[in-house]
């Protein structure tokens, strides 16, 4: 995390705020293995029927399985549903 990161966390914590409040931290959900919603995004990286890739400020997240479909996608979050089998995640360089 960055250094103006770690000092918004630091702010977050102080006022009792939720910490992803004022964070460009990504907020990730499930809905059981057929539904994931990602807050916070970047753009997508991949999209394919048993692959979906996500851009965040730190990380990229890869969705694996199948029957990938974009139910939603907006400026803040994007919905994806299919069936999951794997989420990794890993550092941008």
């Amino acid at each position: 995390m960055g250094k103006f990161n770690n000092f918004r966390s630091k702010i977050a914590d102080d006022l009792e705020l939720p910490n992803d409040a004022m964070s460009d931290n990504f907020n990730l959900r499930m809905h059981g293995n057929k539904k994931v919603i990602i807050e916070n995004h970047s753009g997508i990286i991949i999209y394919e029927d048993n692959e979906v890739g996500i851009r965040t400020i730190e990380n990229n997240i890869f969705i694996k399985g199948s029957k990938f479909k974009i139910e939603e996608i907006n400026s803040d979050s994007i919905v994806v549903k299919g069936n999951i089998k794997e989420i990794m995640f890993s550092e941008k360089e």
